[in-house]
């Protein structure tokens, strides 16, 4: 076993072992509430023809992936209901609404392994675009996939997940976004709001994102915040000083960084997600980010729910609260120990403190032999950050 399985193991554990406090299951063992591994993306210029006929793309590619998982689906035009998958239902829906995408109209769509809007789906793909003529005026348009959380137990499956973070982020030029985990509701979510309001107070790793479509006005100038992976467009990284200043100050301690062939940033905060438990405190790593890009967050954002009152859902005082969860909490000068389950850290250009196998997330599959008192290589070119050797399990 390899210390990047072993690391894996104990990140998936911290997730697994709060599932049955985060799903809502009836006596009958149906999942009314899901965790899901989600990345949600915010784009512009949605109304236009060629970005509608991208977003239609990236729906045939989702079905062509988890199709044998999909039951159901509602667009702009299913008559305000979920209707049955058949053998050819897809490529109608895509026939039909590639003709509203060629008249610039808005659209919306949702594919998903549900038959109904009454269960959470453990697989979606959804969208809604804006209309061309308020393209000019920067309305955003938003896509969001759900995958099982499962899928981050082997490395195959996350990296499958990854690969659709960058497919989204390069697909459709986007503005902002986030990945990772959340609370995830049916999509006839309103009377399972409180729940994931509850949900949210108690883990402040997971994204509060049951209903991104009531996002897409705030957040036309800043993001939402920060998660196991934020996502960033060019104009973000301006205003945060540039790429390599950006860079820079995202040499942290398991954080890395890497960039889109179209100059997005995918800012990955620890090896696996972490859903933020209360015994555990709030991830270090989403902590850190969060330091470096809150300038950059929706100033005054709208409450996450609405018609709700304090004790039951996001109202606009809570709201602030929740967006700043991360704001005020010290970040400690070496990295809690739920997030280097394997032992002894390490910076590089340091004495090695104790003789034996280390390891370092800065370079791919380097791990190797260092006597007590050696200097500890550094790799400054590292998409990582700064380089931290960690020792490897006895």
């Amino acid at each position: 076993m390899t210390v990047n399985t072993y690391q894996r193991m104990q990140a998936y554990a911290g997730i697994s072992t709060n599932v049955d406090f985060i799903e809502g299951v009836t006596p009958e063992g149906v999942a009314l509430v899901r965790l899901g591994l989600i990345c949600t993306v915010y784009f512009r210029q949605g109304g236009q023809r060629d970005m509608g006929y991208k977003v239609l793309g990236c729906f045939e590619r989702f079905a062509e992936q988890f199709g044998e998982h999909l039951q159901g689906q509602f667009h702009s035009l299913s008559g305000r209901r979920f209707t049955s998958l058949r053998k050819d239902s897809i490529a109608k829906a895509k026939k039909n609404l590639r003709e509203l995408v060629d008249d610039e109209g808005p659209f919306s769509w949702t594919l998903q392994s549900e038959k109904n809007g009454e269960r959470a789906a453990e697989y979606a793909f959804k969208a809604m675009t804006a209309h061309a003529e308020s393209d000019p005026y920067g309305a955003l348009s938003y896509a969001k996939i759900v995958l099982p959380w499962q899928r981050l137990e082997t490395p195959e499956g996350e990296q499958q997940f990854l690969d659709w973070v960058r497919y989204l982020c390069e697909t459709l030029d986007i503005d902002h976004g986030y990945a990772g985990l959340a609370c995830t509701l049916p999509y006839d979510r309103h009377q399972f709001q409180p729940y994931e309001f509850q949900i949210a107070q108690r883990y402040s790793g997971l994204m509060v994102d049951s209903a991104p479509h009531m996002d897409l006005a705030e957040l036309q100038d800043g993001i939402k915040g920060v998660n196991w992976l934020t996502l960033l467009g060019p104009r973000y990284v301006e205003q945060l000083g540039g790429m390599d200043v950006l860079k820079q100050q995202l040499q942290l301690p398991d954080v890395s960084v890497q960039e889109t062939n179209n100059g997005r940033l995918i800012i990955q905060a620890g090896i696996l997600p972490d859903v933020g438990a209360p015994e555990n405190g709030h991830p270090p790593a989403y902590v850190a980010v969060n330091s470096v890009l809150k300038s950059i967050r929706v100033p005054n954002p709208d409450q996450l729910h609405t018609c709700m009152d304090d004790a039951e859902g996001f109202t606009k005082t809570n709201t602030l609260a929740w967006y700043a969860r991360f704001d005020d909490v010290p970040q400690p000068d070496e990295p809690a120990e739920q997030t280097v389950p394997v032992g002894k850290r390490c910076e590089a250009g340091q004495p090695c403190p104790e003789s034996g196998m280390w390891w370092t997330p800065a370079k791919e599959n380097v791990q190797r032999y260092f006597e007590q008192g050696e200097l500890m290589p550094d790799f400054p070119d590292s998409v990582y950050g700064s380089t931290i050797w960690y020792l490897g399990p006895e």
